[in-house]
């Protein structure tokens, strides 16, 4: 035994960091629930619930951001209780302000008064118990002021689960009650990144990345949209992403004009141009890159010319970001840039949303830029076929998107790594990918 008595003591230290690490990872979650009591009024209260659907885009279940955002809990059909004052609940002159309501596993399996003391001491709560317990917290709360929920809307009547019949029942008790989004409350904490985020970011950003330029390869003429969709979604679940941030876009010809084109059942052609628009997620935050390339490998001069425009707006406002810029500033040098070579009409879209635990997430839009900000760059010009330019510019749809941190001297172009200009995308699709196997 004394052989091994070393090892056993390395074994035992090697532990203790990562049990530390836990315990400070769900010490960032209880103090984002603090920041969020800290920022209600007195009487306030926020009631959180797991989505209906739960399933958004992807391959799994996916937990409700704001709900992971202040517990990092991936559990279904859980609810977050916040108070700005103490909830008499389950005792009389408690201190309670944050309770979790989850359900306890089957009774063969655990005691359930001990599940819900575990879920408590490992997450940081001031209590936990079953979801039924919401009837009981609601009689405690006395002259509410503003409940911020996603349960139930403004004038809602009628009821789909327990749940909603008790906050519906509680919202008539109290007529003078009002109801907000949750993000009213959390926006402003997710707006600003921390290094853990931004690390996992920069994750889904490089498998992206790696998924576009497997779809620059494969891409030729003949195949089907839906084949190169099959090709990025696989170098995500391959490069373990097990989630999309939205649905994949591969438009290719007249669906490259379509902003957020999902079918992906046309058959590719020669002189297409197909805006291919991608995300994953990594641990919940996602990338959102998109790149326009030719389905022959070559621009054409039309191709290579409205390309090259959206390019150099895509350029000059990652130029421009910095603290204190704004979204409006933004989309102001897309369009100086498009009018000054004449094709201003053919812009549809902003060139920016923040990026973050939601592909278009949560902030501000008219709030100036802090250090810590991510958003994307995603200028485009979409020329119809009935357009007063000659024929060869029809059906040419073309967008550019980068995600960029923005820094305390400037910004970070997180995908930076991945090609954009002509000559770098044709370079790339002379090699061949995994579109290109004969399964045959």
């Amino acid at each position: 035994m004394r052989k091994y008595f070393p090892i056993i003591i390395v074994f035992c230290l090697m532990l203790i960091p990562s049990q530390g690490a836990n315990a400070s990872k769900n010490d960032v979650y209880q103090l984002r629930r603090q920041n969020i009591i800290d920022k209600m009024e007195p009487n306030d209260i926020l009631i959180l619930k797991t989505s209906p659907t739960g399933y958004r885009f992807g391959f799994n279940f996916q937990q409700n951001s704001n709900l992971y955002y202040l517990t990092g809990m991936e559990e279904e059909n859980i609810i977050l209780v916040l108070s700005k004052n103490p909830i008499n609940y389950p005792f009389e002159n408690s201190t309670t302000h944050s309770i979790l309501l989850i359900n306890p596993p089957p009774k063969r399996f655990s005691d359930k008064e001990t599940f819900f003391n575990s879920i408590a001491e490992k997450h940081n709560f001031d209590f936990v118990a079953g979801p039924l317990e919401i009837r009981k917290i609601l009689k405690t709360l006395t002259k509410p002021g503003v409940l911020f929920t996603n349960i139930i809307k403004q004038n809602q009547k009628d009821t789909k689960t327990i749940v909603e019949k008790r906050l519906l029942k509680f919202v008539e008790k109290y007529p003078e009650l009002k109801l907000d989004r949750p993000s009213s409350l959390t926006s402003s904490f997710r707006r600003i990144k921390t290094d853990a985020e931004i690390k996992a970011m920069q994750k889904a950003v490089d498998i992206t990345s790696r998924a576009h330029i497997e779809a620059f390869k494969s891409m030729r003429p003949g195949m089907f949209e839906y084949q190169i969709e099959a090709v990025i979604e696989y170098v995500f679940r391959y490069s373990g992403s097990y989630q999309l941030a939205f649905p994949t876009i591969v438009g290719s010809g007249p669906n490259s004009l379509i902003l957020h084109y999902e079918l992906g059942s046309r058959k590719i052609e020669a002189n297409d141009m197909i805006v291919i628009d991608i995300g994953c997620e990594i641990d919940h935050y996602c990338a959102d890159i998109t790149r326009t390339i030719p389905a022959d490998g070559k621009f054409s001069p039309a191709q290579k010319e409205i390309y090259n425009v959206v390019l150099e707006a895509n350029q000059e406002i990652i130029n421009a970001l910095r603290p204190g810029f704004s979204m409006a500033q933004m989309d102001s040098i897309q369009q100086a840039i498009f009018t000054k070579y004449g094709y201003e009409k053919y812009r549809r879209h902003s060139c920016t949303h923040y990026l973050g635990l939601d592909v278009h997430d949560v902030g501000n839009r008219a709030e100036p830029f802090e250090a810590g900000c991510v958003v994307t760059v995603e200028p485009g010009l979409y020329i119809p076929s009935n357009s007063d330019l000659p024929k060869e510019y029809w059906n040419i749809g073309i967008r550019i998107e980068d995600d960029v941190l923005i820094t305390m001297d400037g910004n970070r172009v997180l995908s930076s790594g991945l090609a954009k200009t002509v000559s770098e995308i044709e370079k790339i699709m002379e090699l061949d990918g995994l579109g290109n196997i004969n399964f045959n």
